[in-house]
């Protein structure tokens, strides 16, 4: 009965509620799509953590204000005799353990994300240091000669052959900088850290952009698990201006750099939630005053006042659902086309949108608070003596 009352209502005012509809679709799809961005990132940063479980990462610090140290940093430079040195540390598997120089070819224009695309110089034998999927690249994870690639799955997209219409793949030749480079493999689709790379041996990487005697970083790989800490101590005391990273570290500086675009997102996202509880209760308000003699009058024959209640709240929530409704298909039509949320699962998808439609129920109550108050307090004789 009483969302009867309530469709009706809305019914009457066919424009005002059209309207009212889109505007709350448009900041449900504003929550959703600041949701889906933050869950990628966070999704794309642990990705990147859970790359190095059980490697020390080295680098020279580069720490911007206000946020955690770079990483991977394109600005860190150590020399190579000192890499050398690190590398004959006791403890360390030296296969999985490399010198590795890192040169950006395009930036992201995402904050706090790896370039684009950027070159991985690494010593021959030792990919393991940098790769963990060797069993599921197409192709070799070796680098074999001095002008053989491996390519992240992006990497491939972009550096296509030439006249070529399909990503590189293995036994293709590229250029990269103006030089030809044969494709030795292509890894599969994993976080930003590694679809864009552009692998190559290092002495090729640092004969290429003129940085012979330097790298950026050195990864070790230790041994056995609970020689990490002994070999980041060494590394620390004997090489005091470097600063080594394991993976609880380098999760700790990701939830630094991350705490800033959280805080922002956070800000989005109530400020749209605000906004449409705002947008929805001037409208829902709006109604109730036009309709004080037909509210009176319902008081009069005995509509008791949480009926009347339940009227305002259904218009409310009419509105809120129908309008989060309305964004759901669209904000999975957006996350397809900017690339955001691409990742979601069925299950994941389901579970959003679930959880967006019971916010739409908080927001709809909420914003019918203050119209169904003003509502049950419209007085019977007053009501029906106005003109």
């Amino acid at each position: 009965m009483l969302w009867d009352i309530a469709i009706k209502t809305l019914w009457r005012r066919k424009l005002r509620s059209l309207l009212t509809i889109l505007g709350v679709a448009a900041a449900v799809q504003l929550y959703l799509m600041m949701t889906g961005i933050l869950m990628f990132y966070d999704w794309d940063i642990q990705r990147q953590v859970s790359a190095f479980a059980g490697k020390i990462y080295i680098q020279r610090p580069v720490k911007a204000v206000g946020a955690g140290e770079d990483f991977p940093s394109m600005n860190s430079s150590i020399s190579a005799e000192t890499a050398g040195s690190i590398l004959t540390l006791p403890g360390i598997d030296r296969e999985a353990s490399s010198a590795v120089l890192f040169v950006p070819l395009v930036a992201d224009t995402r904050p706090n994300l790896p370039p684009l695309y950027y070159i991985v110089g690494m010593e021959p034998g030792s990919e393991a240091a940098f790769l963990n999927q060797r069993e599921s690249i197409s192709g070799s994870g070796s680098l074999e000669g001095a002008r053989g690639v491996i390519l992240g799955s992006e990497a491939a997209d972009h550096y296509r052959p030439a006249g070529g219409e399909s990503p590189a793949a293995p036994g293709d030749v590229i250029r990269v900088m103006d030089e030809e480079f044969t494709v030795l493999g292509v890894l599969p689709y994993s976080s930003t850290l590694y679809n864009g790379i552009v692998l190559m041996p290092l002495a090729t990487a640092q004969d290429l952009f003129h940085r012979p005697g330097t790298v950026s970083a050195v990864i070790l790989t230790a041994q056995r698990v609970e020689d990490i800490g002994s070999v980041q101590s060494a590394v620390r005391s004997g090489f005091p201006s470097l600063q080594a990273s394991s993976q609880e570290d380098i999760a700790r500086n990701a939830d630094e750099m991350m705490s800033m675009q959280r805080a922002f997102f956070r800000l989005i996202n109530n400020s749209a939630l605000l906004s449409t509880v705002m947008i929805v209760m001037i409208v829902v308000l709006v109604a109730v005053i036009e309709q004080r003699k037909d509210i009176g009058t319902l008081r009069a024959v005995g509509g008791r006042r949480w009926r009347i209640f339940g009227m305002v709240a259904g218009e409310s929530l009419v509105l809120v659902l129908l309008g989060g409704m309305l964004s759901l298909p669209s904000s999975f039509f957006f996350g397809k086309v900017f690339g955001y949320g691409a990742f979601y699962s069925v299950l994941e998808t389901v579970r959003l949108w679930l959880g967006t439609l019971g916010l739409c129920l908080c927001i709809g109550l909420l914003a019918s608070l203050l119209p169904a108050w003003h509502a049950v307090r419209v007085d019977p004789l007053e009501a029906l003596q106005a003109d």
